[in-house]
């Protein structure tokens, strides 16, 4: 019995835990999007991939520029009036948060293309451009970049491919999109960063307590059974179905707090030994809040099916003689 009393114990911890991580989420994704900071970062990893190097470099940042007013990138764009639309090259985070890789390679062959000598040439001229564009190979294509350590990057591509054009046009995209997962990175280390002080302050606003927590779930059957059955519903319809308001305050745990002093579990400690009790608690619950909802949900469906299975049945007399 007790060790089915410890596994409710941890249903009922993993179960808070998932449903106050979907509020960090939410409340972090809420921030990053306001600050648009998916469309910034992406703005710098394309700065940072055709400056060709480790750092951004006034070429790449030129060349940026021109890239992001391709029509092909452009069509990316949410037109905001029908008059005009933000320039996707703003820094301010304005442009498409994510480039398909097709698009990246096609509009960047067609900048080097169009900065050929031959191109130039007839540059006022939009029939003779189209004529000339057509006949511009992809070495001369590349050779047209403005930006010799990104030419250097795409013309070892294309002399791995064998100067196969639809190989190169493979493996340039597949250059892209390891550059794409790092920025991709870039954004989770954010993320998680944000997620870190929403947790600090989800736990020291509501007083979630791991300590008073898992000692109530303990020694509360009522409590105890009454969240694990709200897992049990959960875990039953998947993690879309939870509203988090509703679930928080029909949580019977004690959140909060009363903003007294006392020895009370919603009280401001007044003791040392609760002080740092308390300390302990909220730390545990804000590092493990940091961890993620999917993280705790995932959890929270194993340890919940384990339950569902039952305690071991007991071994009887005759069991043990029979073997």
């Amino acid at each position: 019995m007790t060790n089915f009393t410890i596994l409710e114990v941890v249903i009922g911890l993993s179960f808070v835990y998932f449903v106050l991580a979907l509020v960090c989420s939410a409340v972090a994704e809420t921030i990053s999007s306001l600050q648009r900071k998916r469309p910034k970062m992406l703005v710098e990893g394309i700065e940072n991939l055709l400056s060709g190097s480790t750092m951004i470099t006034k070429e790449g940042r030129d060349l940026a520029k021109v890239f992001w007013n391709h029509p092909l990138v452009q069509a990316l764009v949410r037109p905001r009036t029908s008059s005009g639309h933000a320039n996707a090259s703003q820094t301010d985070g304005k442009g498409p948060a994510y480039i398909p890789a097709r698009t990246f390679v096609s509009a960047l062959i067609d900048v080097g293309a169009r900065n050929t000598d031959r191109v130039k040439q007839v540059a006022e001229d939009a029939e003779k451009v189209a004529a000339e564009l057509s006949k511009v190979n992809v070495p001369d294509a590349i050779n047209g970049i403005p930006s010799a350590p990104l030419r250097q990057a795409l013309l070892a591509i294309y002399n791995e491919a064998d100067g196969d054009v639809n190989t190169f046009r493979r493996e340039a995209e597949k250059w892209y999109d390891d550059a794409m997962d790092r920025v991709s990175g870039w954004y989770k280390r954010h993320i998680q960063a944000v997620i870190w002080v929403i947790a600090v302050l989800v736990a020291v606003l509501l007083n979630v307590d791991t300590v008073q927590i898992a000692t109530t779930l303990w020694k509360d059957p009522t409590a105890r059974a009454a969240v694990v059955a709200q897992a049990d519903k959960t875990v039953a319809k998947g993690p879309k179905s939870v509203n988090v308001s509703k679930t928080v305050s029909a949580i019977a745990l004690p959140l909060g707090w009363k903003l007294e002093l006392g020895t009370g579990q919603q009280d401001i400690p007044n003791q040392a030994r609760l002080i740092l009790s308390k300390l302990v608690g909220l730390l545990l619950t804000a590092a493990a809040l940091s961890l993620g909802a999917p993280f705790w949900f995932d959890l929270l469906s194993k340890f919940v099916r384990i339950r569902g299975t039952g305690p071991p049945p007991a071994v009887t007399a005759a069991d043990s003689t029979a073997s």
